[in-house]
């Protein structure tokens, strides 16, 4: 695929949106996405002014474990001048950085390595925090995936891209413009769809029309603006019966790449797919609540009925605010907080219905996201072993000798890798509950679909290789090797009490215990703090791989 640039990209959008809305008026995009900061250019972050503080540091710790990639002491420094929202519209005002843009720097742009390598630049070090995480939290809910999918490598940046873009426009759009993505098309086969064919054995595909209603809108069953399963009878509702999938799979017949002659033809992964009436069904079509799709219908036209029908389903509030919680902030919202996000998802206030800037301020700024465990005692989330890597490569400015993030195979040494999940499902599903108390309770813990003793060995094996010798003046590292800096703590680990304060802040915003505190005190006081290879650097490695290790740092609280 031939590279563009960071505004070549911009301007092929625009130009493409404008012929779109020519073209196929039956599909309006409202929000064009955002544009994309220059990939040569070095991140400029916000400057910080030189006041008192409002928010206290471990405040904006632990808010930052929730709207980023982990805390760093930049960024804690930053918004502890501000207030919260105030920091959420500061990073609204921010353009993307861009992944395709990154990767056509490179030598390669389909080599898997450099897109992990661009993710990971993206996630430590990216400036629009804010935008990169929900980015990723939006990726594991319209889950494409390189495993066995035969997409291209340069194919997938551009379809995190358009989670990056539109992270804070309309959930309308995003909803769209993953649908028309040939990414999707190939990894849930609407791509190449073909209208019923008895004589060649052909019917409509009905893989993403019933992903689209199951994983990606409205789930299985009807829910209460609480998120709470509707009853009839003693028994939930259907949301859609098998009816409905075929019916939708009608509808999304007809459609290939953006740059096709014809409907077999085609290769442009970076534009949408255009579509091909002659191989869409034109026939009358009866949907979700009975909805009526006229026969006769263009494909655009019959496509924007269904994804209308879709957006504007009651169920979409709570189900969508329940999975940006569980990804952002806690794994077991109470009613009430789903109910709050779902109401500002079904108006931001202003009478817009999808608005992602007031769905995400609900998420992050309601009373329980801010209170944790005195609003809702069951309060907290398993991190994602990704989310712990990039956490520790923040706090502690981890990269390579040239600034590059090189961590190419995630998934063989941590089980987990940007968009490589197994399946639609994601690496975990959101109402996974492992065996015993949790289960037994009728409480969800996601992240534990990914625990058991094999993943847990080489996680923990991992991460103190990367505590341990991977940083800055260890000798036997090279330039490729990500390095982490721990100048800061081993000045500190002249003071054990003091060593194990700034750990606990920086990453957990102060959540250990008192008897943990005491314990962890202890034993690196024990540590010679004169003794090879330099001062303070046992104590300093001890220290902070027995944190990140720690029940009380893994689950996010």
């Amino acid at each position: 695929m031939k590279s563009l640039t960071c505004h070549q990209v911009a301007a092929k959008t625009l130009r493409l949106g404008t012929l779109l809305g020519i073209l196929l008026p039956g599909i309006a995009l409202a929000d064009l996405p955002a544009d994309c900061y220059d990939p040569m250019a070095t991140p400029v972050y916000p400057s910080t002014a030189e006041i008192p503080s409002v928010t206290p540091q471990p405040t904006a710790v632990r808010f930052l474990n929730m709207a980023t990639f982990g805390a760093m002491p930049r960024d804690v420094n930053h918004l502890s001048k501000m207030t919260l929202p105030e920091w959420i519209n500061e990073q609204y005002r921010m353009d993307a950085s861009c992944h395709l843009a990154a990767l056509n720097q490179t030598q390669n742009n389909n080599q898997r390595e450099n897109r992990m390598e661009i993710w990971f630049r993206h996630a430590v070090t990216a400036p629009d925090q804010l935008r990169q995480r929900v980015a990723f939290a939006l990726s594991e809910i319209f889950v494409v995936s390189d495993v066995g999918s035969g997409i291209p490598t340069n194919a997938m940046a551009v379809y995190y891209d358009i989670l990056v873009r539109n992270a804070f426009g309309n959930f309308r759009d995003i909803l769209e413009r993953v649908t028309l993505s040939p990414a999707m098309g190939r990894y849930l086969s609407m791509l190449h769809n073909q209208k019923a064919n008895r004589k060649l054995g052909i019917r409509a595909d009905e893989n993403y029309a019933r992903e689209v209603m199951q994983l990606f809108t409205i789930g299985l069953v009807q829910l209460s603006p609480s998120g709470v399963p509707l009853l009839q009878g003693g028994n939930t509702i259907p949301t859609y019966s098998q009816t409905d999938v075929e019916n939708s799979a009608k509808t999304l017949t007809g459609w290939s790449f953006g740059n096709s002659w014809s409907f077999f033809d085609g290769d442009d992964w970076r534009i949408g797919m255009k579509p091909f009436e002659g191989y869409h069904d034109r026939t009358l079509k009866t949907i979700l609540d009975n909805i009526v799709i006229p026969e006769k219908g263009l494909a655009a036209a019959d496509l924007k009925i269904l994804l209308d029908t879709l957006f504007n389903h009651p169920n979409v509030g709570p189900f969508i605010g329940r999975r940006l919680i569980q990804r952002l902030v806690t794994s077991n919202p109470s009613p009430d907080y789903i109910r709050r996000v779902a109401r500002k998802f079904d108006d931001n206030g202003k009478g817009v219905r999808g608005d992602m800037k007031a769905v995400i301020k609900a998420v992050l700024l309601d009373p329980e996201a801010l209170e944790g465990t005195r609003a809702n005692v069951n309060f907290g989330k398993l991190r994602e072993p990704l989310l712990v890597l990039t956490h520790l490569w923040r706090a502690f400015d981890g990269h390579s000798a040239d600034g590059t993030i090189r961590y190419y195979y995630p998934d063989s040494s941590i089980g987990q890798a940007p968009l490589s999940a197994p399946s639609v499902f994601n690496f975990f599903r959101p109402d996974f509950a492992p065996s015993g108390t949790i289960k037994n309770r009728g409480f969800f813990a996601p992240e534990f679909q990914l625990v058991n003793d094999a993943n847990n060995t080489r996680f923990y094996n991992e991460l103190f290789g990367l505590i341990n010798w991977r940083y800055k003046g260890n000798p036997y590292t090279n330039p490729f090797d990500i390095l982490i800096n721990i100048n800061n703590l081993k000045t500190r680990a002249r003071s054990p009490t003091d060593l194990v304060a700034y750990l606990n802040l920086i990453l957990t915003g102060n959540k250990l215990p008192a008897d943990v505190k005491t314990v962890l005190i202890n034993y690196v006081r024990s540590i010679a703090y004169i003794s090879y290879p330099e001062k303070g650097v046992n104590r300093a490695l001890e220290a902070l791989y027995l944190v990140m290790s720690s029940p009380h740092y893994l689950i996010q609280r």
